[in-house]
């Protein structure tokens, strides 16, 4: 078996523990959203979009494979981290996979603030895509999503969608693969997640590292996937008319009150590329 897939398999007992609990698998339904709290200070997210990896250079559905960085995407980590340098972070975290850890690591080194722990939390993984997992994206994932609603090809299908476009992504893998349409044996605890799971984990684990700071406030890095902050921002009623997000791109958050804010573009680059420019 594929390394890569492999690990996706063995999914960790940290994520397990969130299926026991209800918050990820086809029967998952949307919960109750977090209390607010009354917060007197501001606490700025950047939520960044991991670095290339060779998934993404093979056109290939990744979600939960630990597809490692490419060097590209190793050297892209750092140009992200200059482009930070005047940024001091309070705390850091990313998702369990190990694309996600390495952007993060690199980001927080080269920016000076290699002193700041990053935290791992298994919510900020990207979407699981199930039976579709490591196969070609464009070639046979995105066409079999758009001829299952109904589109004639995937631009039609990506058009259509508009702004809801990757939360339709995701309701087309979980529909997919609960009709088993790759006649696989994957487990049904495998099998891809609805998008409301995926809105729900990532609107729990970010509300949490927004009110860790509580009163504190400052700024946070944090590291996830393309398609799952894509969901978050769906979730959250903010519309993403950047389309897919670009690796290593930054979303400037800020959360007070129990509501968060875009700062800036979504999926922005100015950080990379100011990095870039520097080195």
């Amino acid at each position: 078996m594929n390394k890569t897939l492999a690990k996706a398999i063995a999914m960790p007992a940290a994520i397990a523990l969130i299926c026991l609990a209800g918050a990820c698998g086809s029967d998952t339904k949307a919960s109750a959203p977090v209390p607010a709290t009354a917060a007197t200070q501001t606490t700025t997210i950047y939520l960044v979009r991991h670095g290339e990896t060779m998934a993404n250079v093979m056109h290939r559905a990744q979600g939960w494979s630990d597809f490692t960085l490419t060097q590209n995407g190793v050297d892209g980590a750092k140009y992200l981290g200059k482009g930070l340098k005047d940024v001091k972070f309070a705390a850091a975290y990313s998702g369990d996979l190990t694309r996600q850890e390495k952007t993060a690591n690199g980001a927080l080194e080269a920016s000076g603030n290699k002193n700041v722990k990053l935290q791992i939390d298994p919510r900020l993984r990207e979407c699981n895509y199930g039976s579709y997992e490591g196969l070609p994206d464009q070639g046979q994932a995105i066409p079999a999503i758009a001829q299952h609603f109904g589109y004639a090809n995937a631009q039609d299908f990506m058009k259509g969608a508009g702004n809801q476009m990757m939360s339709k992504m995701q309701e087309g893998y979980y529909e997919l693969d609960q009709a088993n349409s790759l006649n696989t044996d994957l487990p049904a605890q495998f099998r891809a997640e609805k998008p409301e799971t995926v809105e729900n984990r990532m609107s729990a684990a970010l509300t949490q590292v927004a009110k860790k700071q509580g009163d504190k406030g400052g700024n946070v890095l944090v590291v996830s996937s393309g398609m799952s902050i894509s969901l978050f921002l769906e979730a959250q009623k903010i519309p993403n008319n950047a389309g897919p997000l670009k690796n290593d791109s930054v979303t400037k958050l800020t959360y007070k009150n129990g509501k968060f804010a875009v700062v800036g573009d979504i999926g922005s680059l100015k950080y990379y590329d100011a990095g870039k420019k520097a080195a």
